[in-house]
């Protein structure tokens, strides 16, 4: 079994001034991710925001938010993690999960949806197990209106998603 000190996964960023509302607020829980037939990797995640500081998202396997966008003259301003979609033209799905074949991990998704009628894009860091560090990756920007899905077959055992952008960039 492998164990990680919360403080690597913690944060990945310092924590915004500004105030988020509750909903940004996960709530404590043991991560458990599949390694093999014989380990497994678990971590304790305290309570803590899935939105930090300059709209940095950040989101572990098994976690499914929605991000509500606040646009500013056709950009995006701030964005809140909500309970509800109540405003579906300016609200983000983003959802990490990790994919299995009975006891055995098989690969890392990310799905986020694009809500508007422009290009979403966004960068994306991963904190790899097996490094023990976050390492940035590429993704691929989301056409209107679309979802992508993103994959990897390394253990992921969080995501940051940053620098998020409507239009051409």
């Amino acid at each position: 079994m492998f164990r990680w000190p919360l403080a690597v996964l913690f944060m990945i960023l310092p924590f915004g001034i500004q105030a988020q509302p509750i909903e940004n607020t996960r709530t404590p829980y043991t991560l458990k991710l599949v390694v093999d037939e014989e380990n497994f990797f678990e971590s304790e995640i305290a309570a803590g925001k899935y939105v930090n500081g300059q709209n940095a998202v950040q989101v572990y396997p098994g976690e499914s938010i929605l991000l509500e966008a606040d646009l500013k003259d056709g950009k995006i301003g701030t964005l809140s993690c909500v309970k509800e979609n109540l405003h579906p033209e300016r609200t983000i799905t983003v959802s990490f999960m990790q994919h299995t074949t009975g006891k055995k991990h098989e690969l890392m998704m990310l799905e986020v949806t694009n809500p508007f009628s422009e290009r979403l894009s966004y960068q994306a860091g991963i904190y790899l197990m097996k490094s023990e560090k976050w390492v940035k990756t590429s993704v691929l920007p989301i056409l209107p209106k679309l979802k992508v899905y993103e994959t990897w077959p390394d253990m992921i055992v969080s995501i940051a998603l940053t620098d998020w952008a409507l239009g051409d960039k």
